[in-house]
């Protein structure tokens, strides 16, 4: 599944400084940031239902993250 979020995640140093937390919630899923859309997208491929443990972690960082529906 590819969940897609809408993150204040603004710079590459953000998301750097997230990557360790996500790494260890996506396991061996695909992620990425696209920071030029103006909803700073964070998208991931997974097979794991984590979109509310991705949530939980941006959230706890400082970081406004909801998920975009279809």
């Amino acid at each position: 599944m590819i969940l897609v979020f809408k993150t204040s995640v603004k710079t590459k140093a953000d998301a750097i400084s997230l990557k360790p937390y996500i790494d260890s919630i996506v396991k061996k899923g695909d992620w990425s940031f696209d920071l030029e859309d103006s909803d700073k997208i964070f998208r991931v491929e997974t097979d794991l239902n984590i979109y509310q443990s991705l949530i939980s972690l941006f959230n706890s960082k400082g970081f406004v993250c909801e998920e975009l529906e279809d």
